[in-house]
């Protein structure tokens, strides 16, 4: 049996690598494709031990970054991205080196029954964040098409490129299904704090405020652009700006103690 210390570092390393060479396929010439194939390699042996990983170990940074990295792989066969993963590479490198020295999301102890709604708000949670960073891939790959065809830089895009119809498209179902997640895990973390099942000493109320802060900008998205019929480029950068609120949720409760597994 391998040592799961040995499967981490192959991970690590994968999507580390793989994050630089996968870069390289924004240019068309044959030998940075040459090094972008062996990215595509890399990152789908990254994904493969990360999902052994989150098997085996069960923290909730292996859980989202192996749900990234397979979010990543189904857009590449369903809407022809293959660029996003010059984006979600670094996501996934950056959230494994978060599991691995600050450990922010551990599973709670095995004393304490988590019971349906806690194991619903994981699940839920790690979903949305999965296809809201998933949305922010796609912003950035809209917003750099959508310039370079503007400019008629055409010499400077990559041999396969998605059409910004099918971009705008996915973003939008991807935004839904990243809200709809974001919602459930909101009610089903409710149900929970509401069962007196929090352990003590848990300070859980600066998570709790910027995942609501979170639903409610993700909210405004499909709200303004639903009804008040905004252009795709502004909710492509309305897309980015949640990202980076829902990055200090994930990563600014390293700064609140105790941490929660909530």
């Amino acid at each position: 049996m391998i040592d799961p210390i040995v499967i981490s570092m192959i991970s690590l390393t994968c999507f580390l690598i793989a994050s630089g060479l996968l870069v390289l396929g924004f240019k068309g010439s044959g030998r940075n494709q040459l090094w972008t194939r062996l990215g595509y390699s890399l990152f789908v042996i990254g994904t493969m031990t990360t999902t052994l990983e989150t098997v085996s170990s069960g923290g909730t940074a292996y859980q989202l970054a192996s749900a990234i990295a397979w979010a990543t792989i189904i857009s590449w066969f369903v809407w022809k991205m293959e660029l996003i993963g010059a984006f979600t590479s670094p996501v996934i490198a950056i959230t494994l080196l978060s599991g691995t020295f600050f450990s922010p999301h551990q599973p709670l102890p095995l004393a304490v029954d988590m019971g349906p709604a806690m194991r619903l708000h994981i699940a839920s949670a790690v979903i949305g964040q999965t296809f809201a960073i998933l949305a922010c891939g796609m912003s950035l790959l809209f917003l750099w098409l959508d310039k370079k065809l503007k400019n008629r830089q055409l010499s400077d895009l990559p041999d396969r490129f998605p059409a910004i119809a099918t971009i705008t498209s996915a973003l939008t179902l991807t935004l839904w299904i990243g809200f709809t997640f974001i919602t459930v895990s909101l009610l089903s973390g409710a149900m929970y704090a509401m069962s007196g099942m929090i352990p003590e000493g848990h300070n859980i109320y600066p998570k709790v405020a910027w995942a609501i802060l979170v639903w409610t900008w993700y909210l405004s998205i499909l709200v303004l652009k639903g009804i008040l019929g905004y252009r795709p480029q502004k909710v492509a950068r309305m897309s980015l700006a949640g990202f980076i609120l829902m990055a200090i949720s994930w990563f600014g409760i390293l700064f609140v103690a105790p941490w929660g597994a909530l």
